[in-house]
């Protein structure tokens, strides 16, 4: 029988997310491969990831880890999805043929629907449930800078205790990452979602960073009532999640900085995903954050106005820098 450090493990996308956690996991003695593309694949292959945790510099040597394309017949223990959540279904179709029999699937991505759309792909009982907290930056290609607190919560989507999630948490937390298993992983993804869906367009809207948004009193206003809206459809999809997410959330975005599995996190100065890629000229995820909301209202007849509004904004401003 395996180890946990025999384990095979495949990273597929490695930018702020991928990168940090894959890091981890390779400092921690882990066999890890990872799929890269373009000038990411490059560096990686020539360089190595370099990996900047809370100031410190070190460099990871994962140059003949690095892919860019997947050996159709290998199988992996766990293959962690890190990809934006638009490029979900074409990540599952290049990974179904590594997943085999004892195979698990794990979304690191944003939103509440990659489970679904993996799952339609290499089988639902293949997907362990998962959310990322993490505060993390691409500042070029194979350079990760991440600051401040950082958790991994899975779980079985079934809500059933399972070894393979088990074994997951003690690998996670060998590599030094926080790591929980709660009761309802569905309500812990709509939980962050109340985040996402808010915090991410009024940043692209407006160019502000977390603790600007906070410090406005209208901007504060606007985001809590997106948290609403979000929460409201949730409860209407029969989602269990917290009672107190919104105060839980807002919260959380005060700028605590402390390594505790409560949520809180640094983000003085914080620029959301969302942003970082609209400055970037990157597609952004805004069907995935706040078009999903939209959409799960309209099937339960509940008004949005307030996401509505940010969602347009974000379209129209993406639409004007193409032109």
């Amino acid at each position: 029988m395996k180890s946990i450090k025999d384990k095979k493990l495949l990273i597929y996308g490695t930018g702020a997310v991928g990168g940090y956690y894959g890091g981890a996991l390779v400092k921690a003695g882990y066999d890890v491969t990872f799929v890269a593309r373009g000038k990411t694949y490059a560096v990686l292959r020539e360089n190595g990831l370099t990996l900047i945790t809370d100031g410190k510099k070190e460099i990871i040597p994962i140059n003949v880890n690095a892919i860019h394309e997947l050996p159709q017949q290998e199988r992996f223990d766990y293959i962690f999805i890190c990809v934006k959540s638009k490029d979900t279904k074409v990540a599952a179709e290049q990974i179904k043929n590594n997943v085999g029999p004892s195979t698990s699937v794990l979304s690191f991505q944003n939103g509440v629907d990659n489970e679904e759309i993996i799952g339609g792909i290499v089988g639902i009982d293949k997907v362990i449930g998962a959310n990322v907290y993490v505060a993390s930056m691409q500042m070029e290609p194979g350079v990760i800078d991440q600051f401040g607190y950082n958790a991994v919560v899975i779980g079985e989507l079934d809500r059933k205790q399972s070894k393979r999630v088990s074994e997951l948490k003690n690998i996670l937390e060998s590599a030094g990452i926080l790591c929980t298993i709660p009761a309802d992983i569905m309500a812990e993804l709509w939980n962050k979602l109340v985040w996402n869906a808010s915090f991410n367009p009024v940043s692209v809207v407006t160019g502000e960073t977390v603790d600007k948004i906070l410090e406005n009193k209208e901007l504060f206003e606007l985001v809590r009532n997106i948290m609403i809206e979000v929460r409201d459809v949730a409860i209407a999809h029969g989602i269990n999640i917290r009672k107190d997410t919104v105060e839980f959330n807002l919260e959380r975005s005060k700028g605590v900085n402390k390594r505790t599995m409560d949520g809180a996190q640094n983000f003085i100065g914080f620029k959301t995903s969302m942003l970082q890629d609209f400055e970037r000229g990157k597609p952004l995820e805004i069907e995935e954050l706040a078009g999903v909301v939209i959409r799960k209202a309209k099937e339960k007849n509940i008004p949005v106005p307030n996401i509505k509004k940010v969602y347009n904004e974000v379209k129209q401003k993406t639409i004007k820098t193409k032109v």
